[in-house]
């Protein structure tokens, strides 16, 4: 007979403050979230240089750690494996999902409580793995997010099944690989037809690389951020 029990886990993430004078209406939020085997560290590098000191920028780190098999370096006399992190599986991924819904939910309360982020303003920055975890987020809360950027990720697998998707009020930056061994030309062409469905608005591109975030797409984001704020201050003057 399965029981359970529950435990309190802390969730380790980075955070980043702009240096200059917060501004009356708070400053925008961006949280970025890494792919499979990734972690914390190598997100908030991607996340900070699109920021360019203009945004509260907070990095989460996956709840579930794992060896990598292919991580292994020598140091010294002894060998140390690589720990990647993830998101999730396929075992009881509704607790997953409810995991992520919730530390989103306690990043932004925490960003504007402490850091004067802007709880208009929020956007998620996710890759591979993420991304479908952010898409749900999204389309379950369909106000609560400004935008949302992805790259080389998908929409969730019950994108037609899941009563709790609506449209929603968010703006969407998808970055496709035209060489991505996970996603191939025509699922990510259903990708972007799926999205116009429910984003406010959609911005779908194709970048000439492998499953990897494309450095080449980084003004990109950061000139599409900045036009989404443009855009929620002029509606709401």
């Amino acid at each position: 007979m399965e029981q359970f029990l529950t435990s309190a886990v802390r969730r380790y993430f980075e955070i980043e403050v702009p240096p200059a004078k917060r501004p009356p209406q708070g400053w925008p939020l961006l949280i970025g979230m890494h792919g499979y085997q990734g972690d914390k560290v190598s997100m908030m590098h991607v996340a900070t240089q699109i920021a360019g000191g203009k945004m509260v920028v907070v990095s989460l780190q996956g709840p579930n750690q794992f060896f990598i098999p292919d991580g292994t370096r020598r140091t010294g006399k002894q060998k140390a494996r690589r720990v990647g992190f993830g998101w999730g599986t396929s075992y009881r991924m509704e607790e997953s999902v409810a995991l992520h819904h919730s530390n989103l939910r306690a990043l932004a309360r925490l960003a504007r409580r402490e850091y004067g982020a802007d709880g208009r303003r929020v956007f998620l920055l996710g890759f591979s793995q993420a991304c479908a975890y952010n898409y749900r987020f999204v389309f379950t809360y369909p106000r609560a997010i400004c935008g949302v950027i992805s790259v080389c990720g998908g929409v969730p697998h019950d994108w037609t099944e899941n009563p709790l998707y609506r449209p929603a009020r968010t703006h969407v930056l998808h970055i496709a690989a035209t060489q991505d061994q996970w996603y191939s030309r025509q699922q990510n062409l259903e990708f972007r037809r799926q999205l116009a469905e429910r984003a406010a608005s959609l911005d779908f591109r194709f970048y000439r690389t492998s499953h990897r975030f494309p450095h080449a797409a980084l003004p990109l984001i950061r000139q599409w951020i900045e036009s989404i704020i443009g855009r929620s201050r002029a509606a709401s003057r």
